[in-house]
């Protein structure tokens, strides 16, 4: 197998979202960070597998090549994660702080993921750009915000029904 830096680059992505996955995460709201870790994860599925399909972004480099076209370990492993940490620090926040994490939690993927498009072979942008990233991204913070109101207000209205 060869072990180049690409590898090693999804290997320390994974490694440090388990780690912050394990020892940020607040478990007391298992049950809502359960529920923005599979929704997010759809949301990237669906989201995700098209701009691949379209010919937006290409991932030369990835997890499970021959059934993927996408980069899983992103978008169902290190971006729900993200969003479990974003929905946690916006939890008791109102509206504008639920923006401005949005925004800041955005920059700084599309900060880490620009070099990563310039420099190595684990993403290609075609008809793509850092931009196109950063408001996708904070699109999609926010729509998970906007489920896990939904899905709390749910279960207390709900509740004795």
């Amino acid at each position: 197998m060869n072990f180049g830096l690409e590898e090693m680059i999804s290997m320390v992505a994974a490694v440090i979202s388990l780690l912050l996955f394990i020892f940020v995460v607040d478990w007391k709201y298992f049950r809502e960070w359960v529920v923005v870790f599979l929704f997010k994860a759809l949301l990237d599925l669906i989201w995700g597998s098209p701009v691949v399909s379209l010919n937006l972004i290409k991932y030369p480099i990835r997890l499970l090549p021959h059934y993927y076209e996408t980069s899983i370990l992103f978008e169902l492993w290190v971006f729900p994660i993200l969003c479990i940490l974003y929905n946690q620090v916006t939890r008791q926040r109102g509206l504008w702080p639920i923006v401005y994490y949005a925004l800041l939690f955005s920059a700084g993927i599309t900060a880490i993921e620009y070099p990563l498009e310039r420099y190595t072979d684990l993403i290609e942008y075609i008809e793509w750009s850092w931009l196109t990233t950063f408001y996708t991204l904070t699109i999609t913070f926010l729509i998970s915000r906007s489920f896990i109101a939904f899905y709390r207000w749910g279960c207390d209205y709900f509740r004795y029904k």
